[in-house]
Formats: structure tokens, C-alpha cells, sequence
């Protein structure tokens, strides 16, 4: 088994990503002979060997796709990039999944264009975990992958996420709900009906409409909108996680808080964490594809290489498509 790993994305790679492989190896979450590190040779070999790991096979990438490029217009004047070359490594075999905190919309964009979508998927979706008051993540899905959603793309969401969850966090019966702006029946646009409709014909266990509050309450266990939606709400927990965070912390300077406080506060700012999480799978794409948050420290890094490896395992993309194609959700004619 080997990941390829995106050594140019994100807001401070290389070096970020050469110190998350680190830390993955140290702690024993990955083997070197596991990583293959996709970037400009010369110097990631030199950090690789300032930081003891010489043995990490490295796939030369001169190029790189900046973080506000086009996606399509980069995959056309960047052929050489990490992302493309990183994609490539895995259709052809040299590696079994791919991870990247690089620009989002390139890596959906060239993932479905080099690896190709699974068998009867239309669209792919971003699926995140965020916290919750029940100790274990609610998946939201989609998060930004497709923002033009029609109702077949929720309903096969909702069954790559409950495969997703069954396999990567121990769920056999996740509970499935369908963002609106009520629990009400007659509640939501005509998409939303529609889709309402298509889930209760799902074979997985659907609970109808929920709403924002939800997500965090654990009322369930996955959430399913369309992708504008699903990007507004991680932008504005991101954010809220960040102005919670000063708030308390200039709270502290104020009154200094007892060590038990300090304590018990640093430890529910780490389950709100992204870098706990590291990675958002990209579900319905022909090989396991991990999406990290561009600022994603070496830490975030580790948990994404984790993520990839347990995605790999449990064979995720297998499931996905043994699901879509016997039965378990409507499958498309065109």
C-alpha cells in the first residue's frame, strides 16, 4: 500500500508537509516505504534527510498549482504539477490513494478527470466531520464539490457517506438526515422534496429533515445539502471555532484561569480542532481522495495520511459501488 502525498499544497508547503510525513513516521501511523512524496525533487529530498527520513520514495513534480488558481485552467498549463502527477501515480497503480491540502477545486476537478468517477456516480462529493455534543462526528456532505445539485446527487450521497461511515467510524446503522429550514413536511424548496422523496426509497436508515442545530447536537449521524450550502456552513463553524477561540483566550488574559479550567477548556478547543480530523474525503471518485484545509499544520497533515490509510483499508470506494449497483439507490440512465 502506498499514498501519494501533495508536497506543494497548501498555504505553507513544502515544509508543512515534509513535517506532517515526520510526525506520521515517528508516531508509527505510517511506514516510509509507504509514502510516496509528490514535488520538486532536490529540495524535498534535502528535508527529508535534514529530518532523518532519506528512505521516502519521492515522485519529481516541478510544478505547482497555486491556491487561487482556475481549476481548469490549471490543469491544462500546469501538466507537470503535484496534483496531476500525484493523480496520475495513482491510476497507474504506484499508489492506492491521494492527499492533498492544496486548492480544492483543482483536486475535484482533475480527480474526476484522471481517475474517473465510480460506476454510477454522477457527482463526487466533499464529506466533512464536525464535532458534536454526542462524542462522535456528524459527516456533512457535500461541502463544495458540486454546488448545482439535483436530487439523484443527494440520494447517492447519502449512500457513499453511510458506506463511508460504516467503514471509517465504526457505524453499522448511521442515521441519515436531510438539511432544510424546518423538520416540518411541507418545509424546503422544490429540490429539497424532491430529494426528500428519493431518500425515503434509500436502503439506509433516513430520519427525515434536520436543521443547522443538528449538525452538532447529534441528532444524527450524517448530514446531506448541496454543496453552496454545505461550504457556507464549514466556512462559518471554521470561523466561529476561531472567534470562540480569541474570545476565551482574551478572557484568560483578564482572569487567569486554574489549571483544571485551562485544562478542561484546551481539551474541548482540541475536539473542535480540523487538524484532529485532517482530512475531507472525496467520495464517488475512482480511488481514495483526501482533501486537507489549506492551513493545515503538520499535525493536520499526520491525521490525513491516517484518514487515508483507514479509507484505503476498508476498501471504501469497493463498497460505494457494490452499494450503488445492486439495488441500494436509484441508478442513472444518463
Amino acid at each position: 500500500m502506498k499514498i501519494a502525498i501533495d508536497a506543494m499544497g497548501g498555504d505553507h508547503a513544502p515544509q508543512v508537509v515534509v513535517e506532517g510525513v515526520v510526525e506520521a513516521v515517528k508516531r508509527d501511523v505510517v511506514r516510509t516505504d509507504h509514502l510516496l512524496l509528490v514535488g520538486p525533487e532536490a529540495p524535498l529530498r534535502a528535508a527529508l534527510e535534514a529530518a532523518g527520513l532519506p528512505g521516502v520514495e519521492i515522485l519529481d513534480a516541478p510544478e505547482a498549482i497555486e491556491m487561487d488558481a482556475s481549476p481548469a485552467t490549471a490543469i491544462r498549463a500546469k501538466p507537470k504539477s503535484s496534483i496531476v502527477l500525484g493523480m496520475k501515480a495513482v491510476r497507474e497503480g504506484r499508489a492506492q490513494g491521494f492527499v492533498s491540502a492544496g486548492n480544492t477545486g483543482a483536486v475535484v476537478a482533475i480527480a474526476q478527470l484522471i481517475l474517473g468517477r465510480l460506476d454510477g456516480v454522477l457527482r463526487p462529493g466533499i464529506a466533512v466531520p464536525l464535532p458534536t455534543n454526542a462524542g462522535h462526528p456528524c459527516i456533512v456532505l457535500d461541502v463544495g464539490a458540486n454546488i448545482y445539485c439535483k436530487p439523484i446527487h443527494m440520494l447517492q450521497y447519502a449512500v457513499m457517506a453511510n458506506e463511508y461511515c460504516k467503514a471509517n467510524f465504526g457505524n453499522s446503522t448511521p442515521r441519515i438526515g436531510l438539511l432544510n429550514i424546518g423538520a416540518e413536511e411541507g418545509k424546503g424548496n422544490p429540490l429539497i422534496q424532491e430529494a426528500n422523496e428519493l431518500l425515503r426509497t434509500a436502503d439506509v436508515s433516513y430520519q427525515g429533515f434536520v436543521e443547522g442545530q443538528d449538525i452538532t447536537s447529534g441528532a444524527v449521524d450524517v448530514v446531506i445539502c448541496e454543496g453552496f450550502v454545505g461550504n457556507v456552513i464549514l466556512k462559518v463553524a471554521e470561523g466561529l471555532g476561531a472567534f470562540l477561540s480569541s474570545q476565551v483566550h482574551a478572557a484568560f488574559e483578564e482572569a487567569p484561569p486554574t489549571v483544571e479550567v485551562k485544562t478542561a477548556v484546551a481539551k474541548a478547543f482540541q475536539d473542535l480542532d480540523y487538524a484532529e480530523y485532517g482530512g475531507a474525503p472525496l467520495l464517488g471518485v475512482a480511488a481514495p481522495v483526501l482533501i486537507g484545509h489549506g492551513r493545515s499544520s503538520p499535525h493536520a497533515i499526520m491525521n490525513m495520511i491516517r484518514a487515508a490509510l483507514k479509507t484505503i483499508e476498508c476498501d471504501v470506494t469497493r463498497n460505494i459501488t457494490d452499494r450503488l449497483n445492486t439495488g441500494s439507490a436509484e441508478k442513472p440512465v444518463s
